[in-house]
């Protein structure tokens, strides 16, 4: 059976949980959406009931939800006497006041005037259509008082109701309760930590104050001792110069006083010989 393959893209001006739960109000969709005539949800199995107008004719389908993760997609299947829609639905935040949806839609026509539509594409026209009127519902309306707009918010998986509604919305708020008490605990908790390099910090710079005390003093004492040896250097360079200079003129006269004398023999002893 051949069938259309549809993809869509568009952005919202809004948190991604208002989004959410603005696309999952399933029951609110007729108000907004202009070939929607009926929309009920159950939320005992995950399964709607949805009636729409094609060309003059209207069509019911049967949707049963395959998957819906809270805040991330949904993935539908459905039956319908006249065609039927198949598709998937994404949530993405691109900041805090700004999600992108991106919806894929196989429709497999069935009667005349469904595979008339198919070949003009009137399907993928419709779905755009729809789509921004779903924009328009939710930066007119919703944005007024988003905290009204709850949209149903359990778990399916493999088409099996795993959390319910209730139960999402009651863990969530314990979690938003526990990140509100986390940073108090955390602040304080880090307060003893930071005391303790303080003092660390404190007993550092102490330790070095008494060393730098303690090294002057050795080095005052080196430097003393530096001054102690010139001084006995100093006295023995003195001491034995002055020794060496007294004794050699000493030596000096004494022996030009005996070569005087040494002289004076041999004359005497001439003079002798000639008397």
């Amino acid at each position: 059976m051949r069938f259309a393959n549809f993809v869509e893209t568009i952005d919202v001006g809004m948190p991604l949980s208002v989004v959410y739960n603005a696309w999952t109000t399933y029951d609110s969709w007729p108000d907004f959406m202009k070939k929607a005539e009926h929309a009920k949800f159950n939320e005992d199995d995950g399964t709607a009931e949805m009636k729409g107008q094609v060309f003059w004719s209207h069509r019911s389908w049967e949707a049963t939800i395959v998957q819906q993760v809270p805040d991330d997609h949904i993935v539908w299947r459905s039956t319908g006497e006249k065609g039927h829609l198949d598709g998937a639905v994404s949530f993405h935040p691109l900041g805090d006041r700004l999600t992108r949806m991106v919806i894929v839609v196989e429709y497999h026509p069935q009667g005349f005037f469904e595979k008339t539509g198919n070949i003009w594409r009137a399907v993928g026209r419709r779905l755009r259509l729809e789509l921004k009127h779903f924009v328009r519902h939710v930066m007119t309306e919703v944005i007024l008082d988003p905290d009204s707009v709850e949209g149903w918010r359990g778990e399916i998986r493999d088409e099996e109701i795993v959390r319910t509604h209730d139960e999402v919305v009651e863990e969530e708020q314990a979690e938003e309760e526990q990140a509100e008490e986390e940073p108090e605990d955390s602040s304080e908790e880090d307060a003893p930590d930071d005391e303790a390099p303080a003092e660390a910090e404190a007993e550092a710079e102490e330790e070095p104050v008494e060393e730098d005390e303690d090294e002057p003093e050795d080095e005052g004492e080196a430097v003393e001792e530096d001054e102690d040896e010139p001084e006995d250097e100093g006295e023995a360079v003195e001491e034995e110069p002055v020794e060496e200079d007294e004794d050699e003129p000493e030596d000096e006269g004494e022996a030009s006083e005996e070569e005087e004398q040494s002289e004076e023999r041999p004359r005497t002893r001439r003079k002798a010989r000639s008397r």
